[in-house]
């Protein structure tokens, strides 16, 4: 009876993680003010092809954030960046986590100010080594470094001109512990 007891917990951490990580995911795709539709379509892949948000209505609880984020968006990402730092997920959930945020803010091949501030809010949250992730994300200068020179979209538009040169290019996209 006991075991079958904690087998139930286990089941029910299993299904508020990945309650969680459903709404963080949300709140990655409506950081910015808008969500395009390259970040649904992503979110609906993200469903399709793994078990993140098996046994979640998906579609209810997109629309309800949506209409959420309409609303009270700043509240309801700070919730959700406020439940997030109030539970201790272990090493795998918090790589799930920096996984799905990723793979939405680059959806829609646009990384915005406030998407890179998300992303440093959800960081700062977890305690995974910054060498794990290095090797699982690459050197994503935004994800490791809050005090780190970052080019947002608009500063880079208003940089840019029709031919960039190669120097500039590797300016822009300085690796991580340079210092120049």
């Amino acid at each position: 009876y006991t075991h079958q007891l904690e087998l139930k917990e286990i089941i029910m951490e299993g299904r508020k993680f990945k309650e969680l990580l459903f709404d963080i995911a949300c709140c990655s795709m409506g950081c910015d003010g808008h969500i395009d539709d390259k970040e649904i379509r992503e979110l609906k892949f993200i469903n399709s092809s793994t078990s993140y948000f098996k046994n979640i209505d998906m579609t209810n609880r997109l629309e309800s954030f949506i209409e959420n984020l309409n609303e009270n968006g700043q509240e309801l990402i700070k919730s959700t960046l406020d439940h997030l730092k109030s539970e201790l997920l272990n090493p795998v959930e918090e790589m799930l986590v920096l996984e799905v945020v990723l793979r939405l803010i680059y959806s829609d091949t646009m990384i915005d100010e406030k998407e890179i501030s998300y992303i440093q809010s959800i960081r700062s949250l977890l305690s995974i080594d910054d060498n794990i992730l290095i090797q699982r994300f690459g050197e994503v200068d935004f994800l490791f470094s809050t005090d780190q020179k970052i080019i947002s979209k608009k500063e880079a538009n208003n940089k840019s001109s029709k031919s960039s040169d190669i120097p500039n290019l590797d300016n822009m996209y300085a690796k991580l512990g340079d210092k120049k």
